[in-house]
């Protein structure tokens, strides 16, 4: 009995600084990341505490904000917590504040949510790659600063490491209930008697990259190689979109390729090009024509089928002209 209570005290001893080394560790790689985060990335915090003692490592970031000045990117919160079970800690799960500060090239707007959190593993090893991470949100809106504000009532982003290819990984995304902004909602009303929410969102796809996710990340800073859409689906009302193709990235940035669009109930679509401002009411019959002109070459009057082409800096829709192409980095 005795030797028993001499084997679980040393036992309970070894685990009390496995812990205590580990929470230094994590405390100490913390405060380095965030005093050099890396090529062009600014990153400060009020507080990095850790908790959980003895089966977690619960990780407190206090008012973290990390922004990319050159690249027009940013993100601020209240704080951030990521916890780790103390046997498995390449499996993080992190709990995200109602609201958040987010910066992008097009602008500043907020995240507000009722519900965020997000899970990441890691592949155990020296290089800590990244294998699969889970992002779901609930009551979710986005803010902008002109007042704008488009929300969902649920949303899930899945990422997977492709088992072939170490720089590629599969993309799910899942957005159900989506509202679109209040503006855009009211110029649709007056041509169109779509549901002023769209019933569901759904991509599966794989993300090139030239360079793995790993904890060499910063240094070899991986950008977008393709993007491969291997279904794309937009369910709205009796307008049903669905989408396949592939996509790269010019040498500035800008994407090039073709997306193979199918639009059931066609029609419902001029009224959306008008609103988001794609298209002028002025033009629209000219666009109806043409669309016509191209469902009466299938089987289906009032099934589309189109490409959404991106070349030369430009994008298209089928024969009709959308503006600029996207920037993919």
């Amino acid at each position: 009995m005795r030797a028993l209570l001499v084997v679980v005290l040393v036992a309970a001893g070894l685990w009390a600084g496995y812990w205590v080394v580990g929470s230094r560790v994590m405390d100490s790689a913390v405060n380095q990341w965030f005093a050099a985060p890396g090529p062009g990335l600014t990153a400060t915090n009020s507080d990095v505490s850790v908790s959980g003692f003895p089966n977690r490592f619960d990780l407190t970031v206090t008012n973290p904000a990390i922004a990319d000045p050159e690249q027009g990117w940013g993100w601020q919160a209240p704080f951030a917590q990521v916890f780790m079970m103390t046997w498995k800690p390449w499996h993080l799960i992190a709990a995200l504040p109602q609201e958040q500060q987010i910066v992008t090239p097009q602008g500043p707007f907020t995240l507000k949510s009722s519900q965020l959190e997000a899970s990441l593993v890691l592949i155990p090893g020296s290089a800590l790659a990244l294998d699969r991470t889970v992002l779901t949100g609930e009551g979710l809106a986005l803010v902008g600063t002109g007042g704008w504000e488009v929300g969902a009532t649920k949303a899930t982003l899945a990422t997977r490491l492709m088992p072939d290819n170490a720089q590629a990984h599969e993309i799910g995304f899942d957005a159900t209930t989506l509202t679109p902004d209040a503006s855009f909602r009211m110029a649709l009303a007056a041509q169109s008697d779509l549901p002023e929410q769209i019933e569901r969102l759904h991509l599966d796809a794989v993300a090139t990259l030239t360079a793995p996710l790993d904890r060499f990340a910063g240094q070899a800073q991986p950008r977008l190689a393709g993007l491969r859409v291997k279904e794309g689906l937009l369910r709205w009302g009796d307008m049903v979109v669905s989408a396949e193709g592939e996509i790269l990235p010019a040498a500035d940035g800008t994407a090039e390729g073709r997306i193979d669009l199918r639009v059931e109930n066609w029609r419902r679509l001029v009224p959306v090009l008008i609103a988001s401002g794609l298209i002028t009411a002025e033009v629209s019959p000219t666009v109806t024509r043409a669309m016509e002109l191209l469902a009466e070459q299938g089987t289906d009057p009032n099934v589309l089928s189109v490409p959404l082409s991106f070349q030369s800096g430009r994008m298209s829709l089928g024969p009709l002209p959308l503006g600029p192409a996207p920037k993919l980095f």
